[in-house]
C-alpha cells in the first residue's frame, strides 16, 4: 500500500512537472512571437525615414496584396519605370518594410524596380502575430509566388536582399524552386530553431533546456518541415551567387554561433561572395548596410540626447528632434562602398 502511494505521488509530480513546462514553453513562445508588430503612424516621430517624409514624385509606389496561407500581405512596388531587375527586400524582425526605405530608395536610383512586403503580422498585412522565425521563409515563398503570376513582374531578373530575419528567408527559400538571380543577405542566421534555443538560454540559462522539446513541438505543430530549413542548405541547393555580409560586433546574431557566416565553412556552392566587418568600430546588427559617418553621427547626436534629457526630463524625442534638428538621412545613410559592390555583384548575375 505505501509502495503504490510512493509510486501515485511520483507519477502526480512528474505529470505535473511535464504538464507545467509545457505551459510555460507556451507562454514564453507566445511573449516572444504572439504580437502584432505596427509601422509607424505618420504623425508618430521615429529616427527612421518614413514615406510621407521623402519626395513622393521620385519615389513612388503601389500597394499590392497577395496571400501568404490565409493571410492577406501588404507590399509595396517602387521604380515601376525600371527594367533593370527586381529587387524583393525581406525584413527583419522588429521592423517593417518602410524600414528599408533608404535602401529602396538607393536601388530605384540605380534602375531597379523593388519590391518591400511586410511579413504576417505586420504593418499593413495580416495576421494576429508574427508566428515564429521560420514564418519569413513561408511569406518569402509567396512574394515569389506572386511574382511570378505577375504579368508585370515575371520577367525581370528576380535579386534578393534580406536583412536578419529577412537575411534567413532569403537563403532559406532557395531550398525551394524559385527563378532567383542572385541573393544578399545582411546579418542572417542559419536556422530558425537553432537561433530561437540561442536566444532561450541566454536569457533562461539551463532551465531553457528543461522546455526543448516543448518548442520543438510547438514549432513543429506550426511550421512542419519548414522549420528545418537552412540557410546553407539553400545556398547549397541553388548554386547561384550569394554575398554574406556580417560584423564581427553583432550582438543579436552572432558571428560565432548561429549567423550564416558562422556556418560558412559547410558551403559548397563556389558562388559564395563574403563581407565581413571586422574589429572595434565596425556595424552591429541593425545597422550593418550603413556607413560610418552614420555611426558617428548617431554617437554624437546619443550625446546630446542624453545632455537633453538631463535638463528636460519630461521633453519627447521629437521636442529633442526638432531642437536639435535630427537629420534623418545622415542618420539613416548607407555604406556607399558596400551599396556600390552589391550593384555591382548584381549586374554580374543577372
Amino acid at each position: 500500500m505505501i509502495k503504490r502511494k510512493r509510486i501515485f505521488i511520483i507519477g502526480f509530480i512528474l505529470v505535473s512537472l511535464i504538464i507545467g513546462s509545457i505551459i510555460i514553453a507556451h507562454i514564453i513562445y507566445s511573449q516572444t512571437f504572439g504580437s502584432r508588430i505596427e509601422g509607424f503612424s505618420e504623425n508618430q516621430f521615429t529616427t527612421y525615414l518614413k514615406w510621407n517624409e521623402i519626395d513622393q514624385t521620385i519615389y513612388p509606389r503601389e500597394e499590392i496584396r497577395f496571400s501568404s496561407g490565409k493571410n492577406q500581405l501588404q507590399g509595396f512596388i517602387y521604380g515601376r519605370s525600371n527594367d533593370k531587375g527586381l529587387v524583393v527586400i525581406s525584413q527583419g524582425l522588429g521592423g517593417t518594410a518602410d524600414s528599408y526605405l533608404p535602401m529602396i530608395m538607393y536601388f530605384v536610383d540605380e534602375g531597379w524596380r523593388v519590391l518591400a512586403y511586410n511579413n504576417t503580422g505586420v504593418g499593413g498585412s495580416e495576421g494576429k502575430n508574427v508566428r515564429g522565425l521560420p514564418q519569413s521563409v513561408i511569406d518569402l515563398d509567396a512574394t515569389l509566388r506572386y511574382v511570378k503570376g505577375s504579368s508585370a513582374l515575371k520577367n525581370l531578373p528576380v535579386m534578393l536582399v534580406g536583412h536578419s530575419w529577412g537575411g534567413y528567408a532569403v537563403c532559406a527559400v532557395l531550398n525551394y524552386d524559385h527563378n532567383v538571380s542572385a541573393v544578399v543577405s545582411f546579418a542572417g542566421f542559419n536556422n530558425g530553431y537553432e537561433t530561437f534555443n540561442e536566444f532561450g538560454v541566454s536569457s533562461a540559462g539551463g532551465f531553457f533546456y528543461l522546455l526543448y522539446p516543448h518548442f520543438w513541438v510547438i514549432q513543429k505543430l506550426k511550421f512542419g518541415n519548414t522549420m528545418k530549413l537552412t540557410a546553407v542548405d539553400g545556398i547549397n541547393k541553388a548554386a547561384i551567387p550569394v554575398m554574406i555580409v556580417h560584423g564581427s560586433n553583432d550582438e543579436v546574431i552572432s558571428a560565432k554561433t548561429t549567423s550564416i557566416y558562422a556556418h560558412r565553412e559547410k558551403i559548397i556552392n563556389p558562388h559564395l561572395e563574403i563581407v565581413f566587418f571586422d574589429g572595434d568600430d565596425v556595424p552591429g546588427h541593425e545597422f550593418v548596410f550603413c556607413s560610418k559617418e552614420r555611426r558617428e553621427y548617431i554617437r554624437a547626436v546619443n550625446e546630446n540626447f542624453q545632455k537633453f534629457r538631463a535638463v528636460n526630463e519630461n521633453a519627447s524625442l521629437s521636442q529633442w528632434a526638432e531642437e536639435y534638428n535630427f537629420d534623418k538621412i545622415k542618420g539613416n545613410e548607407l555604406n556607399g562602398k558596400l551599396m556600390e559592390r552589391i550593384i555591382m555583384f548584381f549586374d554580374n548575375a543577372k
